[in-house]
């Protein structure tokens, strides 16, 4: 049959079955269906979603033979793979996957429907007719493409027959799984099926394989085989160490439990993560089950997709059946698939693919896309994996049995929380390093490799790591250079701060710098000099990786979208986490910092909302780590802080008055104005040594006198913006008062730029006096190198960090961005449809064309 007559036939066979009802016993119909060769893009174009609609809505039961039929087969070729029937495997494993997601739809999270919950979770009454059901048994055995008459002699299942068969009708039919399971199960062995997704295997074989075993050929001379030794036992010591300190060295033995042990480790897809290049069944770069691979992977995918249909404020990562399935203690081969899919994902490298074989890599990349979305979506669901580790007597890692039968278990963060291998974590690091570096090195240069599409994806999964493991986030920050991974996030971040499109991807990048700046070890390594050539406009500048960070966040703040003003508070208190232990901050990064408070100091920002103030409590964090336990390095940071002395001024000379004409000339009526904090001439609190006992300036005559300035005197800058953005606005806006201006007064501290300033200002002074107002930007910081503060500033106050916290909000708002970003990857061949997604909003363009 050509391609065009398979098409034609697939066609009529799906207008039949939207048309009119089809019997379940009509053999000729349902087998010529699921013979016709048709293509996965095929399938889903002549399955419109309209179609799949109506089967749902008006012909149920056909779409319940269908449903069934389909399962059932899938579950014989998983008992009986046979390479002649893989085709119309296929074409059972594509039609599955286009009309899931429209049963889900009416699923137990979405609008329950209970046709649909009889259909995939019932395991009694069925809404298919009775006659139409095969019993269990017959279903597993059923061979696709065999007559009923030679499915019992091929399957290699037993069949009663005569009366006790009848017999046990009852009996069967309460044991039945439900098809939902089936679907699950069938999915996940398919993606290990012999000469389908994986060479062949043989269990015995693996009981040859392990570490014990060493290969002579291998074994050159003794010496080498000596260094080998002392080489693992320094790396297992390393391991232990590494356990210690996080409390883990202890491992507890139980007398059962469910093995978390790979077997047989010869069909998992590669090599990397638990599983050595030795231990593969097969060249580890073969890609000659890439195609089926994609196809049971969207499978798998689909049938995982129900939290799509669930709205944001009702979401329970507990709730879905389906993925409880997946992820379950008993779910087949799941181990295997946990470390298939991460290794797949972090073993690929897309300079050496591109260059190799670019036919061959394009199936693969979407391949990598595929494992990449399915191990985020099966790490989403269930509690948390337990670090704690327990084996048996054979010293096999498990999970103790009343562990694993607790609702909420999830086999695959388990196995995420359980990685301790110092060579593990090692390989998960560069993995994510050279997929993320990817996003500008194949900008960058031919060589580079095609650019990969999936990089927030591989963010969901790099904070998942960092969230699960407790020995990942101090890896990498002690045993590898964490500068690798901190520069491709802020090129992301830099790159995507104007794109609506990309909040999401600003809001992730944000979170995972602010859960590394929690800790100590990540402020000392940003000392390390960035040289990397960025292909983006950023500033030039010549410094550190924290400068690179400053500068990254600064340009979101001043020169990103609006939708980032709610991340404010977090780039700073990235910056504020780091900022302790900033050796030598770079000119262009001081410049900026100042140039923040400035802008947040400014009366639009300072008076935009009642706390609006804590930004600049923040940004004087900043400067007073810096200049009370870094400040031997960090003269370019004093000297901008001294030319911009009035910002500080003004802050510390706030009063009442001040605040509420402030407030009044920007958001009131402008011919109130009576003070402009910007051209005021009493302001130059630092030209005096007037200060009290906490280094803030004495009251004057002069800060309760009042001055008139003309809008002459003035000036226009910043009044015509503020003008024709306030014209005709009659909203309320926020109004200081003294309770505000107190607190405001005692929640910035001042109290440490201002004595620098009251030391500094006057020497820098005398210095350009003698020079005749002639000073060259050298001569000051040289100047500035040499001053001691000893003795002169404050206290030293205590460092603060302020590490993230989990919570239920971010938690969901991750389970949304992650499912919005595999909705939209998923449009070349469109696994779901937007009319019913629930979780997130989903905005259909018009093409007026």
């Amino acid at each position: 049959m050509g391609a065009s007559a398979s098409r034609t036939k697939f066609q009529e066979s799906v207008n039949a079955l939207i048309e009119v009802d089809v019997d379940a016993d009509d053999a000729e119909f349902w087998d010529e269906l699921w013979k016709i060769p048709s293509s996965a893009e095929e399938v889903f174009e002549l399955i419109s979603p309209e179609a799949a609609r109506v089967l749902r809505d008006e012909r149920f039961d056909n779409l319940s033979t269908l449903f069934t039929q389909a399962t059932a087969q899938l579950c014989q070729i998983v008992e009986t793979p046979y390479n002649i029937y893989f085709d119309q495997a296929l074409n059972c494993v594509r039609v599955l996957t286009r009309v899931l997601p429209f049963l889900l739809e009416k699923g137990d999270l979405g609008d329950s429907y209970p046709n649909v919950e009889h259909l995939c979770w019932g395991t009694g009454a069925n809404p298919v007719p009775t006659e139409h059901l095969p019993p269990p048994k017959d279903v597993m055995g059923m061979l696709i493409g065999d007559s009923d008459d030679n499915s019992s002699k091929r399957s290699g299942i037993s069949k009663q027959s005569g009366s006790s068969e009848n017999n046990e009708k009852d009996e069967d039919d309460e044991n039945q799984e439900p098809l939902a399971l089936l679907v699950v199960h069938a999915a996940m062995h398919m993606l290990f099926l012999p000469q389908f997704t994986c060479d062949f295997y043989e269990e015995q074989e693996q009981s040859d394989r392990g570490e014990k075993h060493v290969d002579p050929k291998n074994l050159l001379m003794a010496e080498d085989h000596e260094a080998t030794m002392r080489q693992l036992e320094i790396q297992a010591k390393e391991d232990r160490e590494m356990k210690a300190e996080a409390g883990l060295l202890r491992s507890t033995q139980a007398e059962s439990g469910v093995m978390l042990v790979c077997r047989p480790t010869s069909i998992v897809w590669a090599a990397g993560c638990g599983i050595k290049n030795d231990e593969l069944g097969y060249e580890g770069n073969t890609r000659k089950f890439d195609k089926n691979r994609i196809e049971v992977l969207r499978l798998l995918l689909t049938a995982c997709c129900d939290p799509l249909y669930c709205p944001a404020d009702e979401y329970n990562p507990l709730a879905s059946r389906w993925l409880a399935v997946a992820v379950a203690a008993d779910a087949p081969n799941s181990i295997c698939l946990f470390y298939s899919l991460m290794n797949t994902v972090l073993s690929y490298d897309p300079s050496v693919n591109f260059t190799t074989n670019n036919f061959a890599s394009t199936t693969h990349i979407k391949l990598v896309e595929l494992s990449v979305q399915v191990l985020c979506v099966l790490l989403d669901c269930g509690l948390p994996g337990n670090p704690e580790h327990f084996h048996d007597e054979e010293d096999n890692p498990i999970v103790e049995f009343h562990e694993a039968s607790k609702g909420g278990f999830n086999v695959f963060r388990t196995l995420l929380a359980r990685i301790d291998s110092g060579k593990d974590l090692t390989f998960c690091f560069d993995g994510f390093v050279r997929l993320l570096k990817n996003t500008y090195l194949s900008k960058g240069s031919y060589l580079g490799g095609k650019k990969l599409e999936c990089f927030q994806e591989l963010l969901v999964l790099l904070w998942k790591v960092l969230e699960e493991n407790p020995l990942f986030l101090s890896h990498v920050l002690t045993q590898c250079d964490v500068n690798e991974l901190i520069t491709p996030i802020c090129y992301l971040m830099y790159q995507s701060r104007r794109d609506p499109a990309q909040i999401g991807l600003v809001h992730i990048c944000t979170f995972i710098l602010l859960k590394l700046s929690g800790e100590r070890s990540l402020g000392v390594n940003l000392n390390k000099p960035f040289t990397t050539r960025l292909p983006c406009d950023l500033p030039l500048f010549t410094g550190t990786h924290a400068d690179l960070v400053a500068i990254t966040l600064h340009k979101l703040v001043v020169n990103g979208a609006y939708k980032l003003v709610p991340l404010y508070s977090c780039f700073i208190t990235i910056i504020c986490n780091i900022s302790p232990y900033w050796r030598s901050m770079s000119l262009v990064a001081a410049v900026k910092l100042v140039n923040l408070f400035e802008l947040f100091s400014s009366p639009k920002f300072l008076y935009s909302g009642e706390n609006a103030h804590r930004h600049l409590a923040l940004l004087l964090e900043v400067f007073n780590n810096v200049i009370q336990y870094q400040y031997s390095g960090n003269q370019h940071l004093v000297y901008a802080i001294i030319r911009r002395k009035d910002s500080f001024g003004r802050l510390a000379s706030l009063t009442l008055s001040k605040a509420i004409a402030q407030c009044n000339k920007i958001y009131g009526d402008l011919q109130s104005a009576s003070y402009d904090a910007d051209v005021a001439a009493d302001v130059k609190i630092f030209a005096t040594n007037k200060v009290d006992e906490k280094g803030r300036p004495l009251k004057s005559e002069k800060d309760d006198t009042s001055s008139i300035v003309s809008d002459e005197q003035s000036g226009t800058t910043g009044r015509d913006e503020s003008r024709s953005e306030n014209t005709g606005s009659t909203e309320e806006h926020f109004v200081p008062t003294e309770e505000w201006v107190r607190e405001v007064k005692a929640s910035l501290p001042l109290e440490t730029v201002t004595r620098l300033l009251q030391h500094l200002v006057p020497v820098v002074d005398e210095m350009c006096v003698r020079k005749n107002g002639i000073v060259d930007e050298v001569e000051v910081l040289d100047v500035l190198k040499d001053v001691t503060m000893v003795g002169l500033l404050p206290v030293p106050h205590a460092i603060v960090i302020r590490k993230y916290q989990p919570n239920q909000y971010t938690a969901l708002w991750f389970t949304a961005f992650m499912w919005g970003v595999i909705f939209l990857r998923n449009q070349a061949l469109p696994l779901f449809d937007g009319q019913s997604i629930e979780l997130f909003q989903v905005s259909i363009a018009v093409n007026d064309g």
